[in-house]
Order: structure tokens, then C-alpha cells, then sequence
């Protein structure tokens, strides 16, 4: 579960920002919005199930999610997939000549393996200058690794290893300079940095739903999954080998579809074999190559989904999966990742969740993730108004980006303002009392 996330010097992000998942006292309302986290040192502390992030365009609340997201891939890949001396592709914030070369800031704080702690990395875009795992498993910090470079040695200055974390010197030679010795140590086996690996790379999943291809199109074959579609497909098959709970899975993506007016009835979805022949018959040669990339570096997997329509005489109809409306397949491929983060206790983090779906069904499926979920997090940007209601989220659970009169951009929560118990957020918001919202005084001119 994620507690706070830190980030600074990444693109419109120039001074640090925090993002918090910590309930505040204010109040004791929406009480199953909450997830208790009473771990050491965090007596009577609990944590939100979902944010909602607001902001104006360019405001930078995408860039929030892109840096949480470049955090997470760059300890994945950077052990594995960077070679020796390649840019470690941190983006700092580009307005302020000063931040060119100052060191991007990255840190988490989240409770893995039961311990709450905290991992923290920052870098230029040539070296990880910084990097550090702190531990609280008995509510004081064990500082279990520290590094830092120093340049006029030109080398890292490594804390000792202690009693709670031991790390030897050959480990600490295998890190390359823009490589997260986290992902080191994880590919080597260490224990203790294969959990905050595993809570980083495998515990937090991203889905911008506006970019979100829902198939790669051709005339010849049958549509390619989403990710979501699949794990939605994957989610249902699961009745074979779960018994009553993997039905239980099936019937619960079934009543999401035909329970969202859609005029679907049921869906069949069928994972198919990827043959780039098979399915592409009459493409050429480097066509096939290209789309075997495709695959490959995308992990797609066909799949044939069909939904059912009735017709007049009430009879099943099948549809292809094509053949539905773009908010149909956005839905069906969000149920995906949606069911994956709740069954799995995984965060998931959307932008711009209400991208071609109808503000109704958008809250019905947050309403649903806070009901269902145990201790999973969804983590959403969206423009929409109608979600500010105070009999769905907390305060404390909306939050907004403005940019500064640098470019900076500033993200700060609902619950720095008085709002009242009966007042209008939406009202309040568009109003532009909290701020996030574009000022146009005069319309826009031609």
C-alpha cells in the first residue's frame, strides 16, 4: 500500500511535491473509503483507497503520474535492459536553466512485506547521485542501505552494512552508475530488495486511458488485446482452475458489462495463439516483422471477445469485439486492471479515467473499487466535476495541480481549504475557489 509519494526536478515538477495517501483527522466520514494501517510508529494512521487528481490542461497532474511511472520502470529495467554509460532518461524541469543539471528526486513510502518503508533514488541524467532503503519494522528507521556520489572521488560513498541488512562488496560493484542498485540486488537475489522490487516493478500498475490502444487494426484478423482486455479475459478463464472462486471472478466481470446499460447480455472471450501468419496471411515479409515486434516489446496476445446483444424476438446475438463502441471497449479493457488491482492488492494508477465513458459509470466503478477493495489503491486524474461529491470521496481524497507564474507546477489538497460539510464542490471547483481550473477571462480569440 502506498502511504506518500515524493518527486522533484521532473519536468513541470521543479520543487518538491508530495503525495499523500494519509487520511487526515478532520473528520470521520465515508468510513469505507479507508484502509486501517496500524503498523509501528503509524498508531491510528489510516490511508485512502482512492485519489482523484484535478487540474487544469498542462498543469502537470499527468507529469505526477509519469514520474511515480518513470520511478517504478527505471528500477524494473535499469539493472537489465540499460547498458553500461546509456542516459538514465530523467526529464529535469526544463524552464529554469539551474535544474538542468541538478539531480531529479524520486521517493517512496509504502508498506512492503508488512514493514513500512522508505526508498528513495535521484539522478542526473548521467548517474544516480543518491540512493537510499529505510526500514521501520518496529516503528524507529533501520537505515538499510546508503549510497552517494561523490565527484571529486568519482565514486559512490556506501553506508556500512549492519545487522538488519547485509550486502557484500562484489553486489555493490555489480551497480552500474545509472543503474538502481535495488534492481541489482533483485536480479541477484537479496531478499530484502527483491520486496521493494517486486512492490515497484509488480505492485503498481499504469494505464493512460485516452492512449490506450485498444487494437492493433487490420482487415485480416481478429482485434489484438489490451492489456486490461486480456486480464479481463485471463480473469474469467480462471473458472476452470479456481473452482467457486475463479466462477466467482467470471460472474463478477459478466454483471459489470451487462449491469452498465450497455445492451450486452453476456461476453465469451476466448484467448487465441499469436501467429503473425496465421492471422496476417497476406501481409508482407517486414510487415509480419514489424508486427512480431510489435507484439513482442508490447505484450499483446490475440483474443477473440464477443459480446451478446438480444434482438427483438429476445434471442442472443453475438458482436465482436470491433464491432462495439470505443466506450464499450475502454469499459471492458478498464474492467481489467481494475479487477487485477483489487483481487491482487495492487495500486492502480489511471490518467484520465473518464476518457469516453459517461460520468455515471465512471463513479459506479470507483464506487465499486471502494467497496471491494481490502488493500488496493486506484490513483486517477480526470476533469470531471461530477465526482466531486462529498458522499463519494473524502476530502482528503481530492487533490489538484496549478502551475505557478514559472511554470511550475504546485500540487496541493481539497483539505487546504474550509470547505464546508454541504457545499458544492463542483460548484466551488469550476468556480475556480480551489484552484486547478484554466483562467480564459475573455474566451479565446481569433
Amino acid at each position: 500500500m502506498l502511504i506518500e509519494f515524493k518527486v522533484a526536478n521532473y519536468r513541470s515538477i521543479r520543487e518538491e511535491q508530495t503525495l499523500s495517501m494519509v487520511a487526515s483527522n478532520y473528520s470521520d466520514e465515508l468510513p469505507e473509503n479507508l484502509i486501517p494501517c496500524d503498523l509501528p510508529g503509524m498508531k491510528g494512521t489510516r490511508l485512502v483507497k482512492t485519489v482523484a487528481l484535478y487540474g487544469a490542461n498542462a498543469s502537470g497532474k499527468s507529469n505526477l503520474v509519469a514520474a511515480l511511472r518513470f520511478f517504478a520502470e527505471f528500477v524494473r529495467d535499469s539493472a537489465t535492459k540499460l547498458q553500461p554509460g546509456a542516459p538514465t532518461s530523467t526529464q529535469p524541469f526544463k524552464l529554469d536553466p539551474v535544474c538542468l543539471n541538478q539531480p531529479s528526486k524520486f521517493e517512496i513510502t509504502a508498506v512492503i512485506g508488512g514493514i513500512r518503508t522508505l526508498y528513495g533514488i535521484e539522478m542526473t541524467r548521467e548517474r544516480v547521485t543518491s540512493e537510499y532503503l529505510v526500514a521501520y519494522p518496529k516503528g524507529r528507521p533501520q537505515v538499510w542501505f546508503e549510497r552517494d556520489w561523490d565527484t571529486a572521488k568519482r565514486k559512490y560513498i556506501w553506508s556500512r552494512s549492519t545487522e538488519h541488512f547485509k550486502h557484500d562488496a562484489a553486489l555493490r560493484e555489480k551497480t552500474r552508475e545509472n543503474a538502481a542498485f535495488v534492481s541489482v540486488g533483485a536480479s541477484f537475489n537479496q531478499p530484502q530488495l527483491i520486496a521493494v522490487y517486486s512492490a515497484l516493478s509488480e505492485k503498481i500498475n499504469f494505464l493512460d486511458v485516452a492512449k490506450n490502444n485498444l487494437s492493433v487494426p487490420h482487415p485480416d484478423c481478429t482485434p489484438w488485446s489490451t492489456a486490461g482486455a486480456l486480464t479481463a479475459i485471463k480473469t474469467m478463464d480462471r473458472k476452470g482452475e479456481l473452482s467457486d472462486a475463479g466462477r466467482v471472478l467470471s460472474d463478477t466481470i459478466s454483471k459489470m458489462v451487462t449491469n452498465a446499460d450497455l445492451g450486452i447480455a453476456g461476453v465469451d472471450a476466448e484467448e487465441l495463439d499469436p501467429d503473425v501468419d496465421e492471422l496476417w496471411p497476406n501481409t508482407t515479409p517486414e510487415a509480419k516483422r514489424e508486427l512480431r515486434k510489435e507484439i513482442q516489446e508490447k505484450g499483446l496476445r490475440a483474443c477473440r471477445i464477443t459480446f451478446l446483444h438480444k434482438n427483438a424476438g429476445l434471442q442472443p446475438v453475438p458482436l465482436d469485439f470491433s464491432e462495439e463502441s470505443v466506450g464499450t471497449q475502454r469499459y471492458f479493457s478498464l474492467l481489467g486492471h481494475i479487477l487485477a488491482a483489487v483481487i491482487d492488492s495492487n495500486i492502480l494508477v489511471l490518467d484520465e479515467i473518464e476518457t469516453s465513458l459517461h460520468p455515471q459509470l465512471v463513479r459506479a466503478v470507483i464506487k465499486w473499487v471502494i467497496e471491494r477493495s481490502i488493500g488496493s489503491q486506484l490513483i486517477f486524474t480526470t476533469h470531471d466535476p461530477f465526482l466531486l461529491d462529498q458522499t463519494l470521496l473524502r476530502r482528503d481524497q481530492i487533490w489538484f495541480t496549478e502551475k505557478d507564474e514559472e511554470g511550475a507546477t504546485k500540487l496541493y489538497p481539497l483539505t487546504d481549504y474550509k470547505a464546508r460539510n454541504d457545499e458544492s464542490l463542483v460548484r466551488g471547483y469550476l468556480s475556480g475557489r480551489y484552484g486547478g481550473v484554466p483562467f480564459i477571462p475573455d474566451g479565446l480569440k481569433f
